[in-house]
């Protein structure tokens, strides 16, 4: 397990699993398909108010706790790697659009229901969400329609957004 910060481990650094998607995304290229991998790119809202109000220890708890509970969901062939600070990215493997909001919907609730440090601190959390689609051409830019996508579930607060729904960008 890579350990990223403090006490918090995930089973990938952030590198491998953009590597692992560049080669998913080159070998979908040579068998003319599209790849079926989506990005989930999870952040925990207010983690810094947790970490004001109730210490940066307890924010770390959070943040182990978290990385347990997304490592818990995890099918065999996805991949988790912390992100950067109060974020966590999901590779997802094999699946639909679907399936990848039912998997986001399935986090923010378990992360809601679950307690952290004490019976008094509930989190929620933001997720963004990234499939592939034509004019994503690197796991650089997939990302980056991840990152899209979480500022518009950031401004809400504990819901996921998808960086253009398939009817957006259909010509039909």
């Amino acid at each position: 397990m890579e350990e990223a910060s403090g006490s918090v481990n995930c089973p990938h650094k952030i590198e491998d699993v953009l590597d692992i998607l560049n080669k998913e995304i080159s070998g979908s290229k040579n068998k003319r398909i599209l790849p079926s991998v989506v990005l989930l790119l999870v952040d925990i809202d207010n983690l810094e108010r947790v970490n004001r109000w109730y210490g940066r220890n307890t924010g770390n708890d959070v943040l182990s706790a978290t990385a347990k509970i997304l490592h818990r969901m995890l099918r065999p062939d996805d991949l988790l790697a912390r992100f950067g600070g109060d974020e966590f990215l999901l590779l997802l493997r094999g699946v639909a659009l679907k399936e990848a909001k039912e998997k986001a919907s399935k986090i923010i609730e378990s992360l809601k229901n679950h307690d952290f440090a004490s019976d008094r601190l509930k989190i929620s959390a933001s997720i963004g969400i990234a499939h592939y689609f034509s004019f994503a051409f690197s796991s650089d830019e997939l990302l980056g329609c991840a990152v899209e996508a979480l500022a518009l579930a950031q401004k809400e607060g504990g819901t996921f957004k998808v960086f253009m729904e398939e009817e957006e960008w259909n010509e039909d």
